[in-house]
């Protein structure tokens, strides 16, 4: 599979005008992999897809 930050989202994230949080579904974040790393301030988390299909958030 390809690298991914080689590829753009396919979904632009903005700031609703409703003041309603954004909605990205997991397979867009994913885009086929099990994990993907997520840098926040200087920190990565790692967001895991299970195989019960659930989803865990790590530091």
């Amino acid at each position: 599979m390809d690298d991914f930050r080689a590829t753009p989202p396919t979904t632009s994230i903005s700031t609703p005008i409703t003041g309603q949080a954004p909605r990205v579904r997991s397979d867009e974040l994913l885009r086929g992999f099990r994990e993907i790393i997520i840098e926040h301030r200087g920190q990565e988390y790692r967001l895991l897809r299970t195989r019960n299909d659930r989803l865990i958030l790590n530091k």
